[in-house]
């Protein structure tokens, strides 16, 4: 189980509630490019022909050297152009699973088109393909993308606690959960007033805890808070249990 700091972070500055461009892609490494027995009236071996250079904004789908999990350069995981904002790792029965989230060029910081995306590691080449994607356009207002890795539902695989944040004083935003195993989301909700962690080792699952305000409240001190558990029953996210912390 881990906790909800991110394995790795990459120190970028991020909105308030991304970076040089990233460097061009490192050359196959010499595992991955095949290779030709020589003639015995050798003749010149053709070039490969070089993958083409992707369009700015271009999401790139495949990352062919077989490199660790760590060894990843996260800036050819992102679109062509944007700056990385965070990286994590996820742990599966198929193997280690690299989560990156970046933000786009733009002319007003506050807001920019942003994105998370997960890469699999295959045995064959390409090696790493995106299996996740997910963007949105400046327009959506999202300012900041959080991650923690961590078994949410029991079965023994990480699962990622998503944030994409759109600021405001509540500090809204809106809060996602993904099977890493399967590669699919299973929990979607927007949050203000409160937030989404997730549950103990000992009994795993979602603890949503939100503000409660009864009249006369000033936004800074509502009068109690509400924490409410959810557990995964295989199928869907089920409630659990209610309670109200009084101050």
């Amino acid at each position: 189980m881990r906790s909800w700091t991110p394995i790795i972070t990459v120190a970028l500055a991020v909105g308030a509630c991304g970076g040089q461009p990233p460097a061009p892609p490192s050359p196959t490494s010499a595992s991955a490019v095949e290779t030709f027995s020589p003639s015995p009236e050798p003749s010149p071996s053709p070039e490969p022909s070089p993958s083409p250079e992707p369009e700015p904004g271009e999401m790139p789908r495949t990352f062919a050297p077989d490199l660790g999990p760590g060894e990843l350069p996260p800036e050819e995981l992102v679109p062509k152009g944007a700056d990385v904002t965070g990286q994590w790792f996820g742990f599966t029965d198929d193997g280690a699973i690299v989560l990156v989230a970046w933000a786009e060029p733009g002319s007003d910081f506050s807001r920019l088109a942003r994105g998370f995306a997960l890469w699999i590691r295959y045995d064959s080449s390409p090696h790493w393909r995106a299996s996740f994607v997910e963007r949105h356009n400046a327009d959506d207002g999202i300012q900041d993308i959080q991650m923690s890795t961590t078994d949410l539902t029991g079965d023994g695989s990480d699962d990622a606690l998503v944030f994409e944040g759109i600021g405001g004083s509540g500090a809204c935003g809106r809060w996602l959960v993904i099977d890493l195993s399967r590669r699919k989301e299973t929990y979607r909700r927007e949050v203000c007033d409160g937030r989404i962690d997730p549950g103990p080792p000992e009994s795993p699952g979602l603890v949503l805890t939100e503000s409660v305000y009864r009249e006369g409240d000033a936004h800074c001190c509502p009068s109690a808070m509400r924490e409410t558990t959810l557990a995964w029953n295989g199928k869907a996210w089920r409630v659990t249990g209610k309670k109200l912390i009084e101050p």
